[in-house]
Formats: C-alpha cells, structure tokens, sequence
C-alpha cells in the first residue's frame, strides 16, 4: 500500500467495512463457540456407544461419522469466522496507520 494514499476517504471506507461486518463477524464467532460445543457431544455421545476399553471408545469415538460431521462443520465455521476477522483486522490496520501518519503530519515530521 502506497502511505500517500491513504486518505480520509480510505478511513471512511475502513469504518463502514468495520460497521457492516459487526453482526456477521459476532454471528460466527457465536458459531464457532457453538460448534465446539458440538464437538463435545458428538465425541461424548459416541464414545458411550462404543464398547470396549477406555482407549477403544475414546478411539472409535474420534473415528466415529458423527465427531467427522461435527469437526468439518466447525472447520467450516472457523474458516468463514477467520476469514472476516482477518478482513476487519486489515481495515482497523488501515485506521491505526491513518491515525499515526495524521499525528506525524501535524507535528510537522513528514
């Protein structure tokens, strides 16, 4: 990125990226969370399916359909939460880099 120009103009458009994605970045967090919580059960729910010692269970538990499902589905989600966090994190960047070049400009040092 070339420092000159970024402008007020850029900034607004960090902001209104920022304000836009506020619901969806909190959805997918709370989705991520969610999931988690499913990964548990799921292993929990085939481990007492399962036979066998302690190592078996929690084995065929880990290799069960149901743990699969529950991992990709928040595999999916944590690509999805990742994806716009990484995009608001480039846009508050974007801000903090504004603030500091506005900061030198004013005291005279570019």
């Amino acid at each position: 990125m070339n420092l000159e120009q970024l402008t007020e103009n850029r900034v607004e458009e960090a902001l209104i990226k920022l304000s836009s994605t506020d619901e969806s970045h909190a959805a997918w967090a709370g989705q991520v969370k969610y999931l988690e919580e499913g990964l548990k059960k799921a292993k929990s729910h085939s481990f007492l399916l399962a036979e066998g010692t302690v190592a078996e269970r929690e084995a065929k538990a880990l290799s069960s359909d149901k743990y699969a499902q529950a991992v990709q589905a928040w595999t999916d989600a944590l690509k999805q939460f990742k994806k716009i966090d990484n995009e608001r994190n480039h846009e508050m960047r974007i801000i903090d880099i504004w603030r500091t070049l506005s900061s030198n400009r004013r005291q005279g040092n570019m």
